[in-house]
């Protein structure tokens, strides 16, 4: 495979440092602002990290019909690192850890309350790793070829604690993306483009710049490149909107 052709149907973004896509392009920056994530109510909001919320945020913009939940994919480079910070933190301190907080500590739990918020049992899939946001835009057109039906694709990271001295961006950003197969004539939503390209560098991609450059093209017109990460050696995938 050298290429895939989607539509992206929808697509919504939340940085906790931006007002939206456009802004965090530009570098325009708001005061720190919270997800609100009201798919989730009651109980179902407590324990929640960062990165769960702004994955509900963001899927819960887009324009999916419950009646037909579509495919899911989630995607994360980091997961629940918040949460794997205060386990070790209570597990030091009180040689014991919260239950509830256990059980929300891995890297699917937003797929899990996703659909337990929606109702949907419609398959879902949860990558994770260095590369997880080409990973998951790939697995995510795939998915959509091979289904002929409209995907979810969700990406989100939230900040890396200090303790673990990873990246250091200090906003929480996720983007969803709803994906169809692509169609020939009009059709609704934008016409974008998978191509893996060779490459002979590893430059760190940086998920705010990404995901906003990502979310700002798929609303727009214009042609646009962006550049998703490696995929494999020697190979870096482009998503490209013509």
């Amino acid at each position: 495979m050298t290429s895939v052709a989607v539509q992206i149907l929808g697509a919504s973004f939340f940085s906790t440092h931006h007002a939206g896509a456009a802004d965090a392009v530009a570098g325009r920056v708001r005061p720190v602002t919270p997800p609100a994530f009201p798919l989730l109510v009651a109980r179902a909001r407590r324990f929640t990290s960062l990165v769960t919320q702004m994955h509900i945020e963001v899927c819960g913009a887009l324009p999916v019909d419950r009646a037909a939940p579509p495919t899911t994919v989630f995607a994360t480079c980091q997961g629940e690192i918040q949460t794997a910070d205060m386990l070790i933190a209570d597990f030091r301190a009180n040689a014991m850890v919260s239950s509830a907080r256990f059980a929300l500590s891995v890297h699917n739990t937003p797929s899990g309350l996703y659909s337990v918020a929606t109702g949907s049992t419609a398959p879902s899939t949860t990558i994770t790793g260095s590369n997880a946001i080409a990973a998951g835009w790939l697995e995510a057109a795939l998915t959509a070829l091979e289904a002929d039906g409209n995907v979810i694709l969700s990406i989100a990271d939230e900040p890396v604690p200090a303790v673990f001295q990873g990246p250091s961006e200090p906003a929480g950003v996720a983007a969803a993306f709803l994906l169809a197969p692509a169609a020939g004539g009009s059709s609704p939503g934008r016409s974008a483009q998978l191509v893996m390209t060779p490459s002979t560098d590893d430059v760190e991609v940086h998920a705010l710049d990404v995901l906003a450059r990502a979310a700002d093209a798929a609303s727009g017109s214009t042609p646009a490149t962006v550049r998703l990460g490696r995929i494999q050696p020697g190979q870096t995938l482009e998503l490209r909107f013509g």
